[in-house]
């Protein structure tokens, strides 16, 4: 069902079922990663968790009802970081598949922006996550 582009609450819905599939893969990640991989995902994952703390209390404030279980998306994420695991690469050879699923997220954090104009708090909020995001983007692929 296509997500309706001029309703901030639809935008917001989205970018919280995105992140809640994000940390999803992380929770594996955490366990599972080598000693190199780990403080990455825990980096990620802890900075995942507050965004989406934020905004679930954003939305219920707009009168939203927020769903932070994720989508089978989130299962996706775990079955790939079980499956790296298994076959014993769930180490630095995975910052790549990392940083194209945060790059998919900054997408998801863009059309929440556009939806967010006429409230700036909201934009204010979403524009700083996004930008933090980008920054941890940025050093992953330096890394």
């Amino acid at each position: 069902m296509p997500i309706d582009t001029h309703d901030p609450t639809a935008a917001l819905s989205q970018l919280t079922t995105n992140i809640a599939d994000i940390i999803r893969g992380y929770e594996v990640m955490e366990d599972k990663a080598d000693v190199e991989l780990r403080p990455v995902a825990q980096r990620l994952h802890a900075l995942h968790e507050a965004h989406a703390a934020e905004l679930l209390t954003v939305m219920e404030n707009m009168g939203g009802r927020p769903e932070d279980t994720g989508s089978m998306m989130g299962a996706v994420h775990q079955a790939v970081a079980t499956g790296r695991d298994w076959l014993g690469t769930l180490d630095a050879s995975a910052i790549p598949q990392i940083v194209s699923g945060e790059e998919r997220l900054l997408s998801s954090y863009d059309a929440a922006l556009d939806t967010a104009e006429p409230r700036p708090e909201l934009h204010k909020l979403l524009l700083h996550q996004r930008d933090t995001l980008k920054s941890q983007i940025d050093a992953l692929k330096r890394h």
